[in-house]
């Protein structure tokens, strides 16, 4: 029980948590984004993540995202 107690504030403290970096992929523009050529775009870009977002409905427009953590 004491353990936890003393648990409990770490897990509470601001910026224990990592920040996400996103920005739109500058090699990978075509508006119907597909996960494995976004990862890939990204990836030569220099992010290890890229993922599709979607951010129009009519137009269906989803956009490859390029993330990393700092």
């Amino acid at each position: 029980m004491t353990f936890l107690l003393l648990l409990i504030p770490l897990l509470l403290v601001p910026g224990s948590q990592a920040k996400i970096c996103r920005v739109y992929s500058q090699s990978y523009t075509i508006p119907l984004c597909k996960p494995g050529p976004c990862a890939e775009a990204c990836h030569k870009e220099g992010f290890p993540e890229g993922r599709c977002y979607i951010l129009g409905v009519i137009p269906l427009i989803i956009f490859c995202v390029c993330e990393k953590q700092w």
